[in-house]
Parts: structure tokens; C-alpha cells; sequence
């Protein structure tokens, strides 16, 4: 199997400065590459419907919009 074939496909993710600031910061706090922070958040979020809701809140409350209706 080619060596290309081995590496997780990536894309772009826009955040702002201070996000990626935090970010940096954070991963190299504990050594750990800022692509496996990402993901990992992510998975938590994903296994935590709490978490989750309040991720969605925060979002919808930066971004003034307000809550969909369930």
C-alpha cells in the first residue's frame, strides 16, 4: 500500500485568530498535534448530547440568531 494512502485526507477549516490562538496554545501546552484536538473535540461533542445542546446554543448565541423551534 502506497504511503499516500496511509495519511487521513484534510481540508481547510476557517476559525478566527483568537480560536486558532487558543488552539496553538492548548496543543502545544500538551504536546499533541492541533488537527487531533479537533478531532477529538468533535468526537466528545458527538458522544455527549449535553455537550452537543450547548455547542449548539453557543453557536446560535454568537451568531444572533435565535433557536430553531424543536
Amino acid at each position: 500500500m502506497a504511503k499516500d494512502n496511509l495519511k487521513p485526507e484534510k481540508t481547510k477549516v476557517s476559525v478566527t485568530k483568537e480560536t486558532a490562538d487558543y488552539l496553538k496554545a492548548f496543543s502545544r501546552l500538551n504536546g499533541l498535534k492541533m488537527r487531533l484536538v479537533i478531532d477529538s473535540m468533535f468526537d466528545v461533542i458527538l458522544q455527549n448530547d449535553e455537550l452537543s445542546k450547548q455547542v449548539v446554543d453557543l453557536t446560535l448565541e454568537k451568531g444572533g440568531e435565535n433557536k430553531p423551534e424543536p
